[in-house]
């Protein structure tokens, strides 16, 4: 069997799609099948490397597509260690560029930012296709583009099996794009990728009900497989077990349009107007750029209990989680959109605190599997029961064992996603 994996997001890049198909295409690898990436270079990569046997292409965005990665920047402000001065000059000239791209390109462009990038993606990937005899396709959105790169190889080569993986739904999505202009056009269009897909595989059994709806004659036609994890012998237990500071992390990204911290942010301000003696602090990594705004409207909470950290790399990962009491998640405002993080913060067997944007929280049903979590709803917040809810948690002494831990997981596990995937290419549907 050859297998080409079509993703926009792909290693060395730290994100879901890579920690996924990157891990997944190993695996395959290691079992004797031949596997072959078309992803981005985004300005910044070789444009082919082979790593641990997985053949790597990466193709180019041309000027305007490749102009996101030149000027992103980050733009993540910690207002107590920049001058007003430097923050104004690097975060003002970011900002208005950005303002402008928002306003301008990121309105027009159709289906998502990496349009441009189908056009050297197409070519090479039907080269690749010939020379290999490639048998099996595999395109994954989130981008929605890598899915017009397949629609488009499966026109021309009519033999070629193809596995759609939507990882992050699109044409129900509001955040996509512009639906004023394409919103008809977004549904349009993903009914035709199912249509012509072999196979369309969703992450959850919530969003496979959802595009049932949408598209009822395409039941047959979609199947599930969960996030993925691989598991690890470390050990999560703080070693600093008498430290009376309680330290709560969150790991990842927050933006005021998909996963604001507003809620945890009010019902913080009143735990400490009616706690003021309670010693905690929550410490956040990752990346969040678009709500530094709304993190300095709490300049008590900056000073005293929160802390803003950069990225850090997996390497640090699970020190990080380590050194956690409590476990924090913030749930996305989109209902099928399920966090990946999530796994591994279950996996630590650490208690899990989620503030929940909606009320459909899709992290909310995730953690119904799992003990040692709390749910904080949006019509909780400003609840003194909610407050007293999270002190309570915040000082319940709970564990829970690794083998429940595995079995709470099974359908989550590395080799188990790997071989579902595996199975559905295979037309072993299950």
């Amino acid at each position: 069997m050859k297998i080409l994996i079509v993703s926009y997001d792909f290693y060395p890049e730290a994100k879901p799609n890579t920690y996924r198909w990157f891990n997944i295409a190993k695996k395959w690898v290691n079992e004797g099948i031949e596997v072959h990436v078309i992803t981005a270079n985004k300005n910044t990569y070789p444009e082919f490397e082979e790593i641990e046997g997985v053949k790597i292409y990466r193709t180019t965005e041309y000027f305007l597509g490749n102009l996101k990665y030149k000027f992103r920047g980050n733009l993540q402000i910690n207002p107590f260690e920049v001058s007003k001065q430097r923050m104004t000059f690097k975060v003002g000239i970011k900002k208005v560029l950005r303002k402008v791209y928002d306003l301008t390109w990121s309105n027009l462009y159709w289906p998502d930012h990496s349009f441009l990038w189908q056009f050297s993606a197409v070519p090479l990937a039907s080269k690749i296709i010939d020379e290999n005899n490639i048998d099996k396709l595999i395109t994954v959105s989130w981008t929605f583009t890598a899915h017009r790169i397949g629609y488009k190889l499966t026109n021309k080569h009519k033999n070629l099996y193809w596995l759609a993986d939507t990882i992050d739904p699109f044409s129900y999505n509001a955040k996509i794009n512009n639906t004023c202009l394409y919103g008809k056009l977004n549904q349009a269009f993903e009914k035709k990728i199912f249509e012509k897909a072999d196979l369309n595989c969703v992450l959850t059994d919530r969003i496979k009900k959802k595009y049932v709806s949408m598209f009822p004659h395409l039941e047959n036609k979609i199947v599930v497989n969960k996030n993925v994890f691989i598991p690890s012998d470390y050990n999560y237990k703080k070693e600093n077990s008498f430290e009376k500071k309680i330290k709560i992390v969150f790991l990842g990204t927050l933006s005021m349009s998909t996963r604001s911290p507003e809620n945890l942010l009010i019902l913080l301000q009143k735990l400490v107007i009616k706690y003021p003696d309670l010693d905690f602090t929550f410490d956040f990594y990752g990346d969040f750029t678009d709500t530094t705004t709304l993190f300095q409207q709490y300049p008590e909470l900056l000073k005293d209990h929160i802390k803003l950290n950069g990225f850090i790399d997996r390497t640090q990962l699970n020190l990080v989680i380590k050194s956690a009491d409590v476990l924090l998640n913030i749930g996305n405002n989109n209902e099928y959109q399920e966090p990946s993080k999530l796994i591994e913060y279950i996996y630590s067997g650490k208690k899990i605190l989620n503030i929940c944007s909606i009320t459909n929280d899709t992290s909310a049903e995730l953690l119904k599997i799992y003990p040692l979590s709390l749910n904080i709803f949006p019509d909780e917040i400003d609840s003194e029961k909610s407050i007293e809810k999270v002190v309570d948690f915040f000082h319940a002494d709970t564990m829970i064992e690794q083998d429940l831990l595995k079995s709470i997981l099974k359908d989550y596990l590395f080799e188990n996603v790997a071989d579902k995937y595996l199975g559905f290419i295979s037309g072993r549907k299950q």
